[in-house]
């Protein structure tokens, strides 16, 4: 079999160990000389509906995922109702006869249909989630990935060595009953490296946390929020032995409030939250930009509006994060497109936010921040910490907002000998002190408004010159130009290859960094264009706008896609062509 991909499926219900068998089929994977991505899909429900652990293994690494499946392991009826007409020609489906009811008419010619008895194979008085070490043994033994590799993982993965025989006991007798008692089709096409590199399985949201600890930051606080939940949990979790404080707090607004409270006193300091979430936060990002404190706050996009879909993607908060809170203000607004991004950019984020003394945010999605994918470590001997401009107490008459060539004044740190000044979300002169507070201020207020919003513009040209805010793939005179932002960039970036090997040229203009917008960077690309195509995972084009505003280019042609999934490198190939032929 010549494959460029495996792509395995299980479905079911909460409490069956679906994800738990996906993951540890990756993990394996990552173990012995293969790359995986691991997509979870699940309903906004504290218990039930149909969960999904969807696995793309390769001999080489991932950027993206296909809904098309070679293996689908089945927990429920509502499983196979769901994901039959995914199944590829010649794919195998594993279920219990006695939950799945088959429907020989709805699968592809070919189609493997294997029934095993998962559920008694769980002993008497075992837990239902047990089921999925059964699902696990069948699916070693139907597909000829090596068993032993699922048992070495378990080992690492169930701490409690009673629990953890009982699941590697369970594995091994269903993948003997299967093998001795049906056919097994061998069907997985890679070859696996005992002694291979082993590699980090992680996602989005995972590499941010990481990042963050790795850049210093010694507190977060936050509200929990799918997807931006699992920044704060992981911090929670691990931030302790950093010397990281993680606060949970009564609400969105308090958390933000706690945030800019921490880095006023000198430390570094991230929130996480959803759209809805960051709705609530949008007064106090106006006072950390009036007060000019660094802060750093991650938006992990999920469907709207309002509540809409908790739990799955979309691109459509962008216009919001750009012009959010009341008032005008320069900040930051990062979107990073895949797990090195969400890595080393929040890493640089940091001392971007120290530097200029702005707030920053890391724009990402559900798809972005809860896909797993294979990852090698990190390389962090080059990565140091950038502290900005701070206060000496030699400086004197210390003037905390004083106005600078580039905008940017000194920071004191509470308590420090010669720093005090006020920090305040009123307009206020380079002291801090209120414009119309007084009768000397009150006199001077046009002049000192002015004054306030030239500062804080005048470090635009800094953050622009320094800011890497584009990449660019492809050849640079290609027939087609693509731009998209975000998570778009895995699909996009395997799209072009599928197109290369047809003899179809694309490039890919990525805008990383979204705010302040590039518009040297990306007039210099569009000027070179023949076509461009913009894809985005939102109904109204919001890149779009935003390009438009700054270079007054309109994209010839668009791509958008709202329907709660991400994009599919098979689709936006199909794309590529409908615009070029």
């Amino acid at each position: 079999m010549n494959k460029s991909y495996y792509t395995c499926l299980f479905g079911g219900e909460a409490g069956y160990g679906v994800m738990s068998a996906g993951s540890i089929i990756a993990k394996g994977a990552n173990r012995s000389g293969l790359w995986s991505f691991v997509v979870n899909e699940y309903p906004s429900l504290i218990q039930g509906g149909l969960n999904s652990c969807l696995v793309r293994l390769s001999d080489k690494p991932i950027t993206a995922y296909e809904e098309t499946i070679d293996f689908l392991g089945l927990f429920s009826q509502q499983a196979f109702d769901c994901y039959a007409d995914k199944l590829n020609p010649g794919a195998i489906v594993l279920y219990d006869a006695t939950t799945t009811k088959i429907d020989a008419t709805k699968v592809p010619e070919g189609t493997l249909l294997c029934p095993v008895a998962l559920a008694s194979s769980i002993p008497k008085g075992g837990a239902k989630i047990m089921i999925n070490s059964a699902m696990l043994g069948a699916f070693a033994a139907f597909t000829g990935y090596p068993k032993q590799i699922l048992i070495d993982v378990m080992k690492t993965e169930f701490h409690n060595e009673k629990i953890q025989q009982e699941n590697i006991q369970i594995l091994d007798e269903v993948y003997h009953l299967v093998m001795e008692t049906l056919s097994s089709s061998k069907t997985f096409p890679f070859p696996f490296e005992p002694k291979a590199e082993p590699k980090m399985l992680i996602n989005g949201n995972e590499a941010i946390s990481i990042a963050a600890i790795k850049a210093g930051c010694k507190f977060s606080a936050g509200y929990p929020m799918t997807p931006g939940s699992s920044v704060l949990s992981y911090l929670a979790d691990h931030g302790a032995e950093y010397g990281l404080v993680f606060k949970q707090a009564e609400d969105e607004i308090a958390a933000i409030n706690m945030l800019i409270g921490a880095s006023f006193a000198g430390t570094r300091a991230i929130g996480s939250t959803s759209g809805g979430g960051f709705a609530l936060m949008v007064e106090a990002l106006g006072f950390a930009a009036q007060a000019e404190i660094p802060l750093v706050m991650v938006n992990a996009q999920r469907g709207g509006p309002s509540t809409g879909l908790p739990t799955r993607t979309a691109q459509a908060d962008l216009n919001f994060v750009v012009h959010a809170s009341q008032g005008e203000f320069p900040r930051i607004v990062l979107a990073p497109g895949d797990i090195e991004e969400c890595f080393y950019e929040t890493f640089r984020i940091f001392n971007l936010a120290d530097t200029y003394q702005v707030p920053c945010i890391i724009l990402t999605d559900k798809f972005l921040a809860d896909s797993s994918v294979s990852q090698l470590p990190f390389a962090t001997e080059s990565l140091t910490i950038e502290r900005g401009k701070l206060f000496e107490a030699k400086e004197q008459p210390y003037l905390r907002y004083e106005n600078t060539p580039d905008g940017i004044s000194a920071r004191a740190i509470p308590g420090q000998v010669g720093g005090r000044h006020i920090a305040t979300s009123y307009t206020h002169g380079e002291d801090g002190f209120y414009s119309s507070g007084n009768k000397e201020y009150a006199l001077n207020e046009p002049m000192v408004t002015v004054n306030s919003m030239d500062k804080l513009y005048n470090k635009l040209p800094a953050m622009e010159k320094e800011i890497p805010a584009i990449k660019f793939y492809g050849p640079p005179n290609a027939d087609l130009t693509i731009i998209a932002w975000g998570s778009t960039k895995g699909a996009i970036l395997e799209a072009m290859e599928l197109a290369a090997s047809q003899n179809i040229s694309v490039n890919f203009l990525q805008i990383l960094y979204i705010s302040p917008f590039p518009i040297t960077a990306t007039e210099l690309v569009l000027q070179q264009a023949k076509k461009t195509l913009l894809i985005e995972g939102n109904k109204t084009a919001q890149l779009g706008s935003i390009l438009r505003a700054n270079t007054g280019h309109k994209t010839d042609y668009t791509f958008l896609k709202y329907n709660s999934r991400a994009f599919l490198p098979s689709e936006i190939l199909a794309k590529i062509k409908e615009v070029l032929f």
